[in-house]
């Protein structure tokens, strides 16, 4: 039989013996690929780095968090005693058991890791065109979103978050929370996950129908210490960036969850459409310029060869290449900026076609993508989704810009899957 442990996450291992064997172990339990770091550990790689504070020198502590600055490789804390505010995207493990369920919450982290690193280039990206971006920062107010069934002890979390000026708006249904999704944007999911909690299955799968949606908002936990989790309960557990106990102390508890939800959150997301950003965007349907688009896709490949990233392109087109009226191309480019996510970059291309790269993207995500693109197009303009057809091209060695581009455009165009 094949080992296919190659597609499990990689992870660098910074500790020492015999702390190190234990870790590894655990990590590969857990289905994740750890290796031991090398002595010139840094923080400009990609993948994730595991720093156990228990048998870590201080020194390469203090080194690796200088070196954090602007590179926002995955660090993962194992252990207490250092500050995560010192590393651009960390994750506190407080205890070696929670090794075993890290992977879900290493993937909600790398795909934050993206979204920052996206975020950071689209700003310098935009510099080029004479515009200036906000940067995101951590240090803003968050809105929490919490789901559960409601105790005391919840309202006394409650108060003491908005204490601290963070509102957490709490849904005792899946109803409720779906309309509190439409109305607002959440930093975090704040799910309260108990023994005795009602509709775990329904909660779990309307998690996984919100995700494509909310892929940037993260999901916090609230657990209790020592009490036994369904199975249903363990996969909505390994979905979770950070774990908190209801044991804390509740002003302790309260303050982890406040400097948490002040990294996650970051509303100074490009806006594609703004008036401001005229200089890089389409004037007729408000995605982003063509000369915007192939300069940025030029660093995007740059950064994803970098870091050993996939990137993929899409190209949406009418094959018989009939123009679309200003209403058609409007109608279309909305559905294409609801349907993405925050970091994927839509263009309209001077031919009447749309292009949309997809940073830290492969082949099978792109397509996923597409198909989820094609069906909301089939619901909402299902003449535009019969005239339209699409190709996708995954980044390769010998790929820059234009060539990655011109290849995406001349080629056969594949009609919808939800035809």
């Amino acid at each position: 039989m094949n080992d296919l442990a190659y597609l499990d996450p990689p992870v660098e291992v910074v500790a020492t013996s015999p702390r190190l064997e234990m870790i590894l172990s655990r990590l590969r339990s857990g289905r994740m690929r750890p290796f031991r770091a090398s002595a010139e550990t840094s923080c400009a790689g990609a993948d994730a780095v595991l720093l156990d504070v228990r048998s870590t020198n201080a020194e390469l502590i203090q080194r690796l968090a200088e070196q954090s600055g602007r590179n926002f490789r995955p660090v993962l804390l194992l252990g207490e005693g250092v500050d995560p505010n010192r590393f651009s995207n960390a994750l506190v493990i407080p205890r070696d058991r929670d090794l075993s369920v890290l992977r879900g919450r290493l993937e909600a982290l790398s795909r934050r890791s993206a979204r920052m690193s996206e975020l950071d280039l689209r700003a310098r990206s935009a510099a080029a065109f004479g515009i200036s971006l906000p940067e995101h920062r951590a240090e803003t107010v968050p809105d929490l979103l919490y789901l559960g069934d409601g105790s005391a002890r919840f309202l006394a979390l409650q108060a003491a978050l908005g204490e601290r000026g963070i509102a957490v708006t709490a849904a005792f249904s899946l109803h409720t929370a779906q309309d509190y999704l439409r109305q607002k944007r959440f930093a975090a999911f704040l799910i309260d996950l108990t023994p005795d909690m009602r509709h775990s299955e329904r909660l779990a799968e309307w998690l996984a129908q919100a995700r494509p949606r909310a892929e940037a908002t993260p999901l916090f936990g609230l657990v209790e210490p020592g009490q036994p989790l369904s199975g249903v309960q363990m996969e909505i557990a390994n979905r979770l960036v950070e774990v908190f106990q209801h044991g804390s102390r509740l002003r302790d508890l309260a303050t982890h969850i406040e400097m948490l939800g002040r990294q996650h959150d970051d509303r100074t997301a490009l806006c594609v459409g703004n008036q401001e950003l005229a200089p890089i965007t389409d004037p007729e349907t408000g995605l982003f310029s063509s000369a915007f688009f192939q300069h940025h896709l030029d660093a995007q490949i740059t950064l994803a060869s970098d870091r050993g990233e996939a990137l993929s392109i899409i190209v949406l087109r009418d094959p018989a290449n009939d123009p679309l009226s200003c209403d058609e191309r409007a109608r279309l480019s909305g559905l294409i900026l609801s349907t993405l996510r925050e970091t994927d970059t839509p263009a309209a291309l001077p031919d009447g076609s749309f292009a949309i790269s997809l940073p830290a993207t492969a082949y099978k995500g792109a397509a996923h993508i597409c198909d989820r693109l094609f069906r909301q197009m089939e619901r909402v303009a299902p003449a535009l989704c019969e005239r339209f057809g699409w190709r996708i091209t995954e980044k390769r060695a010998y790929h820059d810009a234009d060539s990655l581009l011109t290849e995406t455009v001349s080629g056969v165009y594949q009609k919808s899957r939800a035809s």
